[in-house]
């Protein structure tokens, strides 16, 4: 095995669009989701050092290890990201580094097994984190780059909203709205939360306004 850059990215909401399509028969929702499998080998494949493994909701991709490659390889899944945001779909996900096998039909992988840890235990809302060691090996002594975020909870993610907000930006902005309005007013506290996230992050990225009160009644002004 060889030291790889592994991502492990899983769509949210993909339970909910395979039961709505079991319901309805219609093919929409089978549709949107092949339309977004086929979006991520376009993207990703230009590239035949990448390995790409799709299985339901999740996606698998992988680079060897080689530091130049690091932002390619995060602004692939940021334009991803904002594929997935613009078909009204969110992704999660985790960024690793570590030894890494796959011949297509059989995979390793030590560095998959640091990303999804990633990604189930750290990332929580619609967003790719990287994990520390990862930051620590690409930037040992400078400030990150433009296209890495640093939150108030210490972690790093992909800047999918600032790496492609020039492309299309009166899209994205209604791909954000869109999609914030859907979430924010859930009663499930989970969607809810990655909802109002979402409106965090575009009002600090894109300065809009969609974060709503905390707090309402009493003596709130």
């Amino acid at each position: 095995m060889k030291i790889h850059f592994v991502a492990f990215l899983d769509i949210l909401g993909f339970k909910s669009l395979v039961d709505k399509e079991v319901r309805s028969g219609s093919g929409e929702y089978l549709e949107k989701l092949l339309r977004c499998h086929q979006k991520c080998a376009e993207i990703f494949k230009p590239d035949p050092t990448l390995s790409i493994i799709q299985f339901s909701d999740s996606i698998v991709i992988s680079c060897p290890y080689d530091a130049s490659r690091f932002i390619p390889f995060i602004t692939s899944i940021a334009e991803y990201q904002r594929y997935l945001l613009d078909e009204q779909l969110l992704c999660r996900g985790g960024v690793a580094v570590n030894q890494h096998f796959t011949n297509g039909t059989f995979t390793f992988s030590a560095g998959l097994i640091d990303a999804y840890h990633v990604e189930s235990k750290s990332a929580r809302y619609p967003r790719v984190v990287i994990a520390p060691d990862v930051i620590d090996l690409i930037y040992p002594s400078t400030p990150t780059s433009v296209e890495v975020v640093k939150e108030d909870d210490g972690l790093y993610f992909i800047d999918y909203i600032g790496i492609t907000k020039n492309r299309q930006p009166r899209l994205l902005k209604n791909s954000v709205r869109d999609v914030v309005n859907s979430l924010k007013t859930s009663d499930v506290p989970s969607i809810r939360e990655k909802g109002i996230w979402l409106a965090n992050y575009s009002d600090a990225i894109l300065r809009t306004n969609h974060t709503p009160p905390k707090f309402e009644g009493g003596r709130v002004q």
